[in-house]
């Protein structure tokens, strides 16, 4: 008997099931084996997505979703995305849909609410995505789930040393440097030494080079730092306050990956450099061999060995 939980609602109907999965003209219902649970991920809200046979990423407006266990074709998915059939529900729809499927909604007009965390992650990853604010056009770049968080605009980064929680909104840092185990950062409230797992430094280059946070007014700086319970209490700018009969603008169809899908950091400056995504040929540790269909995905650019599970992190190889 499936383990799948399945409520459907108005006009909703099944497209393609299996054992662990339903695929409705809305939405994916899918049985997570990381957190034992039904997930339910709106199509809607579905912006980029890496699928395998056994694992899923999926790049939603407001966090990332990561899913484990017997996943739907990538045709099926393909197909129920390109039937668009949720271009014709209006906002009362969509939060309708997002709230069964247990998610904040996300309108346009109304961007603040908290990031996704149904799936698998790590505790420290859903702490972060639970308590903190999201700002519009913030998004996830990678992280390293129990160890740290990269968005486009802040870096919440755990010091195995210390046993301490930082949070380094990335207009008031400096300098930094990366390596191994290690990071060093220069902010303009001091200087740390962080030992554990760090984000990689061309990752760190990247987000820096973007500068995504100068497109944040500057009265809403400080809300890098404070939880949504604080910026809730002085900006109550709830998505619920909406009419149902608004209309929904159209949106652009989601991607489908072939590689891990590191999150936009928004616009990059001149002299772009193109690079594309590579997965070791065998794993350094037990010697298997290794490809995009076998590796289990824990991250945006992060993966194990399918046969030992030894931790990886993607090359990207420039063009």
């Amino acid at each position: 008997m499936s383990s799948v939980v399945y409520i459907p609602v108005e006009g909703e109907r099944i497209l393609a099931q299996g054992h662990e999965y339903r695929i409705t003209n809305y939405r994916l219902i899918q049985y997570d084996h990381g957190s034992r649970s039904s997930v339910s991920v709106p199509l809607h809200m579905i912006k980029e997505y890496k699928l395998t046979s056994r694992a899923a990423m999926f790049k939603i407006v407001n966090g990332i979703v990561n899913l484990s266990g017997a996943m739907p074709r990538r045709e099926e998915l393909r197909a129920a995305i390109g039937l668009r059939e949720y271009d014709n529900l209006r906002v009362g729809g969509r939060r309708k849909i997002a709230e069964i499927s247990g998610l904040p909604f996300i309108h346009p007009d109304h961007p603040y609410g908290r990031w996704s965390t149904i799936g698998t992650h790590g505790r420290f990853s859903r702490d972060f995505f639970l308590r903190f604010v999201w700002l519009k056009g913030e998004e996830v770049f990678t992280y390293g789930p129990g160890s740290f968080v990269l968005t486009n605009f802040r870096l919440y980064q755990f010091d195995l040393s210390k046993r301490k929680l930082y949070i380094f909104p990335l207009n008031i840092v400096h300098t930094f440097e990366s390596r191994g185990n290690k990071l060093k950062m220069e902010a303009s409230t001091g200087r740390f030494q962080i030992k554990g797992k760090v984000p990689r430094q061309d990752h760190l280059v990247r987000i820096w080079q973007a500068r995504a946070w100068q497109t944040i007014p500057q009265e809403h700086l400080q809300w890098l730092t404070m939880e949504y319970s604080a910026v809730a209490m002085h900006h109550p700018l709830t998505q619920y306050t909406i009419s149902d009969s608004s209309t929904v603008a159209p949106e652009q169809m989601a991607q489908e990956s072939t590689s891990a899908a590191p999150a936009a950091t928004g616009r990059a400056g001149s002299g772009t450099v193109f690079v594309k995504p590579q997965i070791r040929g065998t794993c350094t540790n037990c010697g298997a061999k290794m490809s995009w269909e076998d590796i289990d995905w824990t991250g945006p650019d992060q993966y194990t060995c399918a046969s030992c599970g030894q931790p990886h992190n993607v090359d990207y190889v420039r063009m």
